[in-house]
This record gives structure tokens, C-alpha cells and sequence, in this order.
């Protein structure tokens, strides 16, 4: 008799106590395709909604599983080679953001970023009535997504210098978005004192006091800093952040077949600074500006963009003084720097910098992808077909233009698109290990899987 991989999968778990194993490479719930030069194998099956993930100075994976809380993968020989779960925290309420510094984890909820002492090396955290703490309160709890994303800030020396957090919109098209006081759709930076608070814990940051540093960026739910960002305090910061557009099914002179292929995702490029904090944030168009991704996808019912260049940026006329003009105007809205297939739901992005000198396995991703982004696609559940359902390597530096229609391949995708989203693969967080491995996160299927080399090299475009 055949098993399900779903029966596999349970077959292969083993209690070892407080911890689970689990083998390597017990078969995806759904096929997948891989890259040649590529190999992609399931960590640990039967996760509970896994979303961010980072990795602590140990090498153990900790993940937020969203309805749990926080759990550690260990890679293990013992009993065969493969992966051990721990659950570090239980907390319901997590909802995605992760962090790790040392004993410092931080995670986000849907209202605050908690910091607790945790222990590496017993992936445990303290039980001390001070932990945890309120680290950043005041985030906005309500709408329709909760998922504050949160990302260090460092100095040159290493030391963490700022919180940048982010949040999503209060309605899927959110007209309060556009002022950045509004707490919606925008990154902000919360400052770390120089000089820790005589009392601990300490107070919190509050989010209604944090540096907006980019705004109208309806979901901004992976960011991250390109390679090489160890620069001096003041200088300006680089960031790169990934965008999921509206559904615009309903808004007026559009079509549901426009809709099916408009709007692009997008990936932004993002600049500011670190002490020069009253500079006015620059605007990413939402709610007003979207990106074309297919001009000519219904001539008939929606003509007037018939011919347009990919990424054109264009008005959905929600009022009048923001038209496709000012949409075009760069003062009003910043374009984004590459633009993504429409429906992809791009949610994390990581650069490779190389594996650790003392972790280069074979395995590990070819040197020449040092530098070069990768983004998880959650993938559509409102397209025909599906698209996304994958993680992609994204060129760096960008040489594509903007318009081009390939300027990323899929690194991994689900074999059989049509029968997303059932069981397929949805990734969501992306981090690279010390070995040079990428490992993934996927909520729907309830997957850690990883990606590795195999023995083609992926030459860079």
C-alpha cells in the first residue's frame, strides 16, 4: 500500500522528549520543480503556519510558527541525518516578525515587538518574570494585515542602532494610507538609546514616535539591506523592500480579466537616513498609483493602456487630483526598480553574502550568487491560473530594465500550478545559514524546506 507524503510525513516524526526529529528529504506534500544546479528538501513536515525565520549564533533555525509560537530546528546526525524541533516559546499571538541578536530574540505581534533573553545553546528562553518585555508598542493592531515585519538596524561596529518595523494597510485599498502620520502601509524606524535605561526592563519604543522612512508601500512585508551595508552611523541606508499590489477587481473602469493580470508586484528601493530624522518620507503610491505588469491584458474592456510600457505607473482614480500624471510625477510617487509577475505575493527577500569560510560545504550556493537577492513567492488566490507558489533569484546589481519580462527565474516553484493553492509549497521566510543553504518557510503546506546546490552551477544572468 501506497502513503500519502502527508502519512510519510507523521511516520517519520520521533519524540526525542521535550524535542521531535524528523529525517531529511521526506517527500513535499505537493511535487515541486527545481533549477538545474538546484536540489530542494523538506526539513521538518506538520508545521503549524510557519512564517519568519532567523537564524541564531548556534545555526539552529527558529521559526514562527503562527497559532504556536516560536520553535528551533536543529540539523542532527543522531538518530539519522536530519532535523530536531524544539518549541522555544508558546505564544498563540505571534504573528510573523523574528529577530536574533546574541541572547536578544525578538518577535512581533499584532500589536507590539517583544524581546526575549534566549539562550542558544539550550534553545530555551529565560523564565524571569522581566521576559518578556515590550520592546515597540503601539502598532497598528487592527486591518487586514497584522504581519509587522521587523529587521536590526546596525552600526559599522555591529551594535543595533534601530528597529525598523513594518505594517500593512487598514483595507485592502486604504485611502488613510496616504498620510504617513497614519501609521498604515510604511516602514518606520524606532531608534535604540546609545545608553541603556536605568531601569529594566526598559521603556518601551513607542511606534507613533518612529522615523517614517517609507510610506504608501501597501504591504512592505520583507525588507532588507543589499550586501556590504556596514557603513557609519549617518550615513544613508540602503534598504530593499518587497510589495504585494492591490486587488483592483473592483475598482470602477477596470475589468476582472485587467484585474487577473494588473497589478505588478514590486520590488522598491529604498534610501534614508540615519540622523537626519525630519526629511519628508517618500511615497510608494499606495493606495492612489499602481504598476501595469500586462498593459494589453483585456483591450477590449480596459483599451486606454493598450500599448503602455511594463511598470507604467497609472492612477486608479480613487479622486480626481491624483491622476496618471501625478502618479508619473517622481516628487509624488517613487516607481518601483523591478517589478514582479501580478499575483505573485512577493513576502521576503534575502541576499546571498557567500557561505561562512568555515561552513562552505559543497552544497552551499555558488560564490557567484554573492550579492544577488532571493524572494519567496506566496503565490495568487485570486488568478487564473495560480502563479507564484515559489522562491526566486533575483540578478544583482539590477541590469534588466524595469519592463523586461524575465528579470528573475524561479529557483523552486510547485510542479502542477493548477492545483494551487491545495497543498502546494507557499513560501514566506527566507534566511540563509552559515553553510550557504537557504532555507525556507512555507504556511500553507506546513513546510521548512531547503534549498541547496547540486551539481550544475546556476550561472548569473
Amino acid at each position: 500500500m501506497k502513503l500519502s507524503s502527508a502519512l510519510v510525513g507523521l511516520a517519520c516524526l520521533i519524540s526525542l522528549g521535550t524535542a521531535q526529529f524528523q529525517p531529511i528529504g521526506v517527500p513535499f506534500k505537493s511535487p515541486v520543480t527545481v533549477a538545474p544546479g538546484f536540489a530542494a528538501k523538506v526539513a521538518f513536515s506538520n508545521l503549524t503556519s510557519p512564517r519568519g525565520i532567523a537564524v541564531d549564533s548556534q545555526q539552529n533555525f527558529l521559526v514562527v510558527e503562527r497559532g504556536l509560537g516560536v520553535t528551533a530546528f536543529t540539523r542532527v546526525t543522531t538518530p539519522s541525518v536530519g532535523f530536531q524541533r524544539t518549541v522555544v516559546i508558546k505564544d498563540p499571538s505571534l504573528t510573523h516578525g523574528i529577530q536574533v541578536d546574541g541572547r536578544a530574540l525578538y518577535v512581533s505581534n499584532g500589536t507590539a515587538v517583544l524581546a526575549y533573553d534566549y539562550d542558544a545553546t539550550t534553545k530555551s528562553v529565560s523564565t524571569l518574570p522581566s521576559y518578556p518585555y515590550v520592546a515597540v508598542d503601539g502598532l497598528p493592531g487592527d486591518g487586514e494585515l497584522t504581519t509587522h515585519t521587523i529587521l536590526l538596524e546596525k552600526n559599522s561596529a555591529g551594535v543595533n542602532t534601530a528597529f525598523l518595523v513594518g505594517t500593512g494597510p487598514l483595507t485592502n485599498i486604504d485611502p488613510t494610507a496616504r498620510d504617513p502620520k497614519s501609521g498604515r502601509s510604511q516602514i518606520r524606524r524606532l531608534a535604540i538609546p546609545p545608553i541603556a535605561p536605568p531601569v529594566f526592563p526598559p521603556p518601551p519604543l513607542h511606534w507613533a514616535q518612529g522615523q517614517v522612512i517609507a510610506y504608501g508601500i501597501r504591504n512592505p512585508a520583507g525588507f532588507a539591506y543589499d550586501v556590504g551595508l556596514t557603513v557609519d552611523p549617518g550615513s544613508t541606508r540602503t534598504l530593499w523592500a518587497v510589495e504585494n499590489g492591490a486587488s483592483i477587481n473592483n475598482v470602477t473602469g477596470l475589468t476582472d480579466r485587467f484585474a487577473n493580470d494588473n497589478p505588478s508586484d514590486e520590488l522598491l528601493q529604498i534610501e534614508y537616513s540615519t540622523t537626519v530624522t525630519t526629511l519628508a518620507p517618500k511615497s510608494y503610491g499606495f493606495p492612489d498609483c499602481t504598476s501595469l505588469w500586462n498593459p494589453d491584458a483585456d483591450p477590449t474592456g480596459v483599451p486606454k493602456y493598450v500599448g503602455f510600457p511594463r511598470g507604467t505607473q497609472v492612477s486608479l482614480n480613487l479622486d480626481k487630483q491624483f491622476d496618471d500624471a501625478w502618479c508619473q510625477n517622481t516628487a509624488n510617487n517613487q516607481p518601483p526598480s523591478l517589478n514582479f509577475q501580478a499575483h505573485s505575493v512577493p513576502l521576503d527577500i534575502k541576499f546571498y553574502t557567500g557561505p561562512d569560510p568555515a561552513g562552505a560545504i559543497a552544497e552551499s550556493f555558488p560564490s557567484n550568487l554573492s550579492g544577488h537577492a532571493f524572494v519567496s513567492f506566496h503565490g495568487s488566490f485570486d488568478r487564473v491560473p495560480p502563479t507564484g507558489y515559489g522562491v526566486v533569484h533575483v540578478p544583482f546589481p539590477l541590469s534588466a530594465p524595469s519592463t523586461s519580462a524575465t528579470p528573475y527565474e524561479f529557483l523552486v516553484q510547485a510542479a502542477d500550478l493548477k492545483s494551487c493553492p491545495g497543498t502546494c509549497i507557499r513560501p514566506v521566510g527566507l534566511t540563509f545559514g552559515k553553510d550557504g543553504r537557504l532555507y525556507v518557510t512555507s504556511d500553507l503546506s506546513g513546510e521548512l524546506f531547503v534549498l541547496e546546490r547540486s551539481s550544475v552551477i546556476l550561472q548569473p544572468n
